[in-house]
């Protein structure tokens, strides 16, 4: 059975790529390789990444070629309905599951987490045009309530979790902690938020005491940007990534870590899969969701940052460690235990 699989996968965001990763892990236990196609923003280096045959994601002509030879759309996870940062994107992955189901290919919406979706227009396409969709799994309980509040039949929505919980340490790389002290920091600009100056002022108290500091850009394009302005403030005091990461680079930097800041979604998703203890800063609801599942609280939200509040945050986390590190484990296994019905659906689906 042949799968065509949608995301927004080739732009270079650490956490989509970790999410399209996954996604293709859980799909390679149910069906071949040659039997999967991946829409990418950057077609030559997902199929060299993954060995993996990709189309471009904006050829109408390449997908509809391979929606004809395919059974299945997949969309393998992230924040693809919301009109927010542009209402180009819903109405691109409307299209594509309207197109699909002309073509007679089923359709699975996997992890999903909806909106903000602001406009009464978009919220009605996306009622009438999910109603084309056999399953969707979402990442968290509000986005199934917020569906099934603009009438989408709540009998085809399962609660599910992100996919990139699931990333788990390399065995074969064990490193010995060191006893310096880590912080890590994956950030990202938003609107007037003055986000290097006071980072730059919590990140140089930490200094102070001793522990390190680390910057990481998750969505490399826009955040070198705001790790350049932050060592402008801080010099070679702190430690920067300014290389492309790949997904697993990423992944083991944070797990040697004591402490990860993240604005950033997947930086703090990745903090928890390592058992790495998480400060958020939240900038969307999707940020507030993760946390919550976990069993904690945002520490401020990016237009109201407190540098003193941000930094006493991180020192109780430091302080109580082990406590930090127990609760992270046991939320993380339950996620983990949720993650499973997205298996169970793709089996479904790929036998019927």
């Amino acid at each position: 059975m042949r799968m065509l699989l949608a995301g927004y996968y080739g732009f270079g965001n650490l956490g989509d790529e970790a999410i399209l990763e996954m996604t293709l892990k859980q799909i390679l236990e149910i069906t071949d390789r040659e039997n999967i196609t991946v829409l990418s923003g950057n077609k030559e280096v997902t199929r060299k990444k993954y060995n993996i045959s990709t189309i471009d994601r904006y050829n109408i002509f390449s997908i509809i070629n391979a929606l004809r030879t395919s059974h299945v759309l997949v969309f393998g996870g992230g924040s693809l309905l919301q009109d927010v940062t542009s209402k180009r994107s819903i109405y691109y992955y409307l299209f594509l599951i309207r197109l699909a189901k002309f073509m007679n290919n089923r359709i699975v919406m996997l992890s999903q987490g909806i909106g903000p979706i602001i406009s009464e227009k978009s919220k009605i396409a996306v009622k009438r045009t999910l109603a084309l969709v056999d399953y969707i799994t979402v990442r968290d309980k509000h986005s199934k309530e917020f569906l099934e509040s603009i009438g989408v039949d709540g009998s085809k929505i399962f609660l599910s979790t992100d996919p990139v919980i699931n990333m788990r340490e390399d065995e074969s790389l064990k490193y010995e902690k060191s006893d310096t002290l880590k912080v890590c920091f994956s950030l990202r600009n938003w609107k007037d938020s003055d986000v290097s100056e006071k980072i730059s002022k919590v990140a140089k108290k930490l200094i102070d005491k001793g522990i390190e500091c680390h910057f990481i850009p998750f969505y490399f394009k826009e955040d070198l940007q705001l790790v350049d302005q932050i060592e402008k403030n801080l010099g070679n005091k702190a430690f920067y990534y300014r290389q492309k990461l790949t997904t697993k680079e990423a992944f083991n930097i944070i797990k040697t870590m004591d402490v990860m800041v993240g604005v950033r979604l997947h930086a703090l998703i990745f903090a928890a899969a390592a058992n790495v203890p998480i400060v958020a800063i939240s900038y969307d609801h999707k940020v507030d969701h993760f946390v919550n599942s976990v069993n904690m609280k945002i520490a401020c939200t990016i237009d109201n940052i407190d540098e003193n509040t941000l930094f006493e945050e991180i020192m109780e986390k430091i302080k109580n460690e082990d406590e930090e590190k127990a609760n992270l484990q046991e939320h993380v296994e339950k996620l983990r235990e949720l993650y499973n019905i997205n298996y169970k659906i793709l089996k479904e689906i790929t036998n019927g």
